[in-house]
Formats: C-alpha cells, structure tokens, sequence
C-alpha cells in the first residue's frame, strides 16, 4: 500500500490544482485636467489643419471652374458657327428681384443644346458659380444687350490698351464686336464675390480684378480675342 509522504501530495492532486489567477490591476480613470489638455491638444491641432483644407478645397473650385468656363468657350463657339458667327446678346436685369443676376448665361446656349436648361429666376441657363450659389456664371461681349429682355443698343465691354496681357490700367469700352479686340469673356466672380478685385470698375478684364492667390479676391474667367484665340487667367 503506498503512502503519500508527509507534507506532501500525491501526483493526481498536482496535476488537479491549478495557480490562482493574479487579480486585475485597476483600472485609472482620467481626470479632469488630463481630459482638458487632450481636448486642447485636438483644438490646435484642429486649428492648423482647416485652413489648410480650405485652401486645398478652395484650389480645387478654381480649377473646377477653369474646366467649366472651357466648355462653355467651346458651346460659345460652336454657336457662333451656326449663327453666321453671332454671339447671343449680353442680358442685364436693373428689377429688384432680378438686379444680381447681371450678365447671366445666354439661354440661347441652351435652346441650341449646348448647355443644360435652367427653371428659376435668372438661371435659364442651369450652370451655377461655384463660387456664386443661385447664380450662373457670367457672359458678356461687346454688342446687342438686353436691358429686363428687351433690346437696349449694344454692350459696352472695358478693354485695357495692353490686352490681352491685361496689366495696363489705361484702356477703353468697346460695343461693336467688329471693332473690339474681345470677342467675349465668362467668369466666375471668385472665391470672395463682395471683394474689391471682384467689384473693380474695370472687371473682369483688368488684371488687377484677377484671383490670383488662395485666400485672396477677384475674378476667375476665360476669354477670346477677335480672331478666336482662348485665354484664361492665372
């Protein structure tokens, strides 16, 4: 008969107890001032960042609106091909309710199905300013105007004497396309539409109406002189 030696277990009991499990170690909340300088950590951090986005995303609706004045040069052409080279006349609107939407885009672009229609007050046309919501894009050339749609001679169109270099703050309007070195100009009124640049009584044509860097005024457009040749600015 074996005996278990003193002291000690029989080999079944060893391999049948297992070591008790360590207790947890507890858990430390944060407290209130750890909480606070995380807080502070994310608030600047965040601070940096955004305006960095927005002068990613604000590059991004230039270069949006680059594309689209393109295609529009383009419609403006394939137009004046079927209209014994005619441009659609140059629409300004002095009512209250239409008095902001000044040189919208000509609907005739549109019967013709070169752009898409619009169904609201002043956008017949339904091609929006990014940078502009509830507006199109502007058009203007020298010749035929309408004034609240009815014929009101021609439009008077500045055009600096250096063009199409545009540096120059010397210039002069014209309104007989046969005369002027323009043939039209589309713009965008830019990221800040209400800024001095934009508002510049020689806009669009005058370089100093241009956007020229993030954060900044001014006008971004696509223009063509009398032979045809497209320019944009910078």
């Amino acid at each position: 008969m074996n005996r278990a030696r003193p002291g000690g277990s029989s080999s079944a009991g060893a391999r049948g107890t297992e070591p008790p499990e360590p207790p947890e170690p507890a858990r430390r909340a944060f407290t209130l001032v750890e909480l606070l300088v995380v807080t502070a950590i994310i608030a600047l951090l965040a601070a940096l960042l955004f305006p960095a986005l927005a002068r990613v995303e604000e590059k991004a609706k230039v270069t949006r609106v680059h594309a689209e004045l393109y295609g529009v040069g383009l419609a403006l052409e394939m137009y004046a091909m079927g209209s014994e080279g005619l441009l659609p006349p140059v629409r300004v609107n002095c009512n209250s309710d239409l008095s902001t939407h000044w040189c919208e885009f000509p609907v005739e672009l549109a019967n013709q199905g070169y752009l898409p229609h619009g169904d609201r007050p002043g956008r017949a046309v339904n091609m929006e300013d990014v940078f502009n919501p509830g507006h199109t894009y502007k058009y203007a050339a020298p010749g035929p105007e309408l004034l609240n749609g009815s014929p009101a001679g021609n439009y008077a169109l500045w055009v600096p004497e250096d063009f199409p270099n545009c540096a120059s703050t010397n210039g002069r309007y014209f309104s007989d396309p046969k005369d002027s070195p323009v043939r039209w100009v589309i713009w965008s009124l830019g990221p800040r539409p209400g800024s001095p640049e934009t508002l510049d009584a020689c806009a669009p044509l005058a370089a100093r109406s241009w956007h020229r860097h993030t954060g900044g005024g001014g006008v971004v457009e696509r223009f063509a002189t009398r032979e045809g040749t497209q320019f944009k600015t910078p």
